[in-house]
């Protein structure tokens, strides 16, 4: 069965996301969302060519949009690691990915 791994930056990124959306709209939503990407990155792993890629950023990266959010991964052989998520408003810069 294919698995997902996450990145250092984006276990981080996760505990933002979550710190916000807590803050803004409370802990179910929070929870909700969180659980959201959960099931996004089980997505991903069974059927990663439903992302697009985004070469622009990395060689061999894909992008999937959830919701207000992009996940970046890459494909291993026996699983994906999701690289990073930014919000659809954020700028892309490199540094964000190394």
């Amino acid at each position: 069965m294919p698995d997902f791994k996450l990145s250092n930056r984006t276990r981080d990124k996760l505990l933002d996301i979550y710190g916000y959306t807590q803050a803004k709209f409370g802990t179910y939503q929070a929870d909700a969302y969180q659980a959201g990407f959960e099931a996004a990155f089980a997505l991903l792993a069974k059927f990663p060519g439903i992302s697009r890629y985004a070469d622009e950023i990395r060689a061999n990266y894909r992008r999937y949009r959830y919701q207000s959010h992009y996940i970046y991964f890459t494909q291993e052989p026996d699983h994906i690691v999701i690289r990073n998520i930014l919000h659809t408003a954020q700028n892309l810069r490199p540094e964000l990915f190394d």
